[in-house]
Order: C-alpha cells, then structure tokens, then sequence
C-alpha cells in the first residue's frame, strides 16, 4: 500500500467515525445497529493498529454508504 493511499483511507476513516451516526441506523432495527458498530470497530482497528487495510477499506465504505457521503 503506498503511502499516499495510507493517507487517504486514515482519512476517511477518521471521517466516518467523527460524522454523527445517521437517523437510518439510530432509528433502524438491531441489525443496521450491529453493522454499523462492527465498521466502526474496524475502522478504529485500523487507525489503531495500521492492520488489515483491505478490511478497514470495506468498512469505511460501508460507514460512508450510510452516512450517504458516496458520491
């Protein structure tokens, strides 16, 4: 992974877990709620660790999708 692309997914990790928790999945059943935690958890993994970045690259779209910042 180069270093620019490192950059870009911390970023977007930190962006994701920073933005407010959207209404779909606060307001949603028990399992919107269970994925969107365990994203989040693999996005923090991520800034923590520096590990599995294909996973963290999954999640962080996930925690995006929902948060509708996808273009």
């Amino acid at each position: 992974m180069s270093p620019e692309a490192k950059r870009d997914l911390q970023y977007r990790c930190r962006r994701a877990l920073a933005a407010p928790v959207p209404a779909s999945v606060r307001d949603g059943n028990v399992r919107s709620v269970a994925d969107y935690k365990a994203a989040a958890q693999a996005c923090a993994a991520y800034l923590r660790d520096g590990k599995t970045p294909d996973r963290a690259r999954l999640y962080v779209l996930r925690l995006e999708g929902a948060q509708g910042l996808l273009p």
